[in-house]
């Protein structure tokens, strides 16, 4: 009975999170598309440098906090321990934000202001407000309140759009602009949060613990390798370019990756989001049978995603780029989103495999595993963007993804490992593949415009659905939904 609630958890979370996730990875698109077109490639260039790394200085300084809330809410809200768990990681939280914030005038005042104060101090208020609802966001996630985290993870995602068009028009078209936008919103969806989720309540100056942060800093510390091969593997390519080839190589880059990399987050977030939470529940039980079995079905439902989407950006790239990007320079890096789309999917695999040593508090593993592959992708690029241009840094980072998932898998395969039908892998293939032909033969005949873009992306759709409920992948599924519309049909 315990097993058959999990699955109906997961595939419930799914239908909530994935649609919600695919509106926030459309209107991110959207975004990408809308910023280069009111910003220019050296403002944009200045964005993609600025805006990931306060991510990665967000995941190295504050990342572990995160981790470890999400890891531990649930245990210590069991053992009626849940205020000195929230204690101890806010004030920690509080501590690092002021020492991050004095570093920082030292800095300004050691070089005498020679650094652009404006945009640092918006960074940091970015770096404050992103880290505040990170945090609050794995916590709501782990807690299981889906339907608040839907939807102001959308909300901010349209109201950062909306508000950045509207201070660029008033304010200026500098980057200052984009980073005040950005840290206002996840400020106000941090305070949202804090109420809703009444976590004022659970923090006590006089209940933070040091035993408490030591076992947080175990679990979490070593997931700064993740953090940093999210860093070297997706944003390091772009300082690279930076310094080797040109500020508007470098935001041309960019830009076609974030159109792959959005729609990759998208689907990871939306099924990991739904999986992991469970899957935390059943190994807590100490039920490691189940923990697999929900961990393969997590990943069959990646698959089941991923795969058309690769494709699909594969396939579809140059019109993509054409469409989305409106200024013409960014248009010759079209390659970029077909690589980085197989990149992403071999990533969001890698994922499912570190499972293992995150359940076993085992992280150092993935520390060194990231090192390793992150290390790899750095030389890579010294070694060929000087060569072959900065399209060359899209497939050695699709090689040095595939070089972490063989690690991961490899270790992962003796302590906890997903499995997946061979037959299952060929109908997904096999179904994807034929709305592929379909999508290069169109091409081949016909001008892609957005009508057109649209109508292809529909059909392929269409098409693969058909194809997996013939070949029978959809069985399970087909059979649930039946069962749904019979319950609501009673009621």
């Amino acid at each position: 009975m315990k097993a058959n609630t999990s699955e109906k958890h997961i595939s419930k979370d799914i239908l909530l999170y994935l649609p919600a996730k695919v509106l926030e990875g459309i209107v991110g698109i959207i975004t990408i598309s809308i910023y280069t077109d009111i910003f220019s490639t050296t403002v944009y260039a200045e964005y993609i440098v600025i805006n990931p790394t306060v991510n990665i200085s967000f995941l190295i300084l504050l990342g572990w906090l995160m981790h470890s809330l999400y890891r531990f809410i649930n245990s210590y809200k069991e053992d009626d321990n849940i205020t000195t768990l929230c204690s101890t990681g806010f004030i920690s939280y509080i501590a690092i934000v002021l020492a991050v914030f004095t570093i920082l005038a030292l800095i300004l005042i050691g070089t005498n202001r020679l650094i652009n104060t404006k945009v640092i101090f918006a960074s940091f208020y970015m770096f404050v407000a992103y880290g505040l609802t990170q945090i609050l966001f794995n916590i709501s996630v782990a807690l299981r309140n889906v339907k608040l985290n839907l939807l102001l993870s959308v909300g901010s995602t349209v109201c950062k759009l909306l508000l950045t068009i509207l201070l660029a028009k008033y304010y200026g078209r500098d980057v200052v602009t984009i980073l005040i936008s950005h840290g206002t919103i996840d400020m106000l969806v941090g305070l949202i949060l804090i109420i809703k989720l009444k976590t004022y309540k659970y923090i006590h100056i006089s209940k933070f613990s040091t035993k408490t942060l030591r076992i947080m800093r175990n679990y979490g510390f070593p997931l700064i390798g993740l953090s940093l091969t999210m860093f070297v593997l997706n944003i390091s390519d772009r300082y690279i370019i930076l310094y080797l080839h040109s500020k508007e190589a470098s935001g041309i880059y960019a830009a076609n990756y974030s159109l792959a990399s959005a729609a990759y987050v998208m689907i990871m977030m939306g099924i990991m989001r739904a999986v992991y939470p469970n899957v935390l529940s059943t190994w807590s039980k100490n039920d490691v049978k189940k923990t697999k079995e929900l961990l393969s079905g997590g990943v069959r439902y990646y698959l089941l995603i991923s795969i058309p989407a690769t494709v699909g950006l594969v396939t579809l790239s140059k019109p993509i780029s054409q469409i989305l990007l409106s200024r013409p320079e960014y248009h010759d890096g079209y390659t970029v989103i077909g690589w980085t789309a197989i990149g992403m999917l071999l990533f969001g695999l890698t994922e499912y495999c570190n499972k293992a040593w995150e359940l076993t508090s085992n992280t150092k593993v993935i520390l060194r595993n990231s090192l390793i592959s992150g290390l790899i992708n750095i030389a890579l690029n010294i070694i060929f963007i000087p060569i072959y241009g900065y399209e060359v840094a899209a497939i050695t980072t699709t090689i040095s993804f595939a070089i972490y998932f063989i690690l991961s898998y490899l270790g992962a395969r003796n302590i906890l490992i997903w499995t997946i039908n061979l037959s299952c892998i060929i109908r997904i293939i096999m179904s994807a593949s034929a709305f592929g032909v379909l999508l290069i033969i169109v091409q081949n005949y016909y001008e892609i415009t957005v009508v057109l873009l649209v109508v292809c992306v529909i059909i392929s759709m269409l098409l693969y659905v058909i194809l997996l409920l013939i070949t029978g992948e959809l069985k399970e599924e087909t059979k649930m939904l039946k069962k749904r519309i019979k319950g609501q049909q009673k009621v």
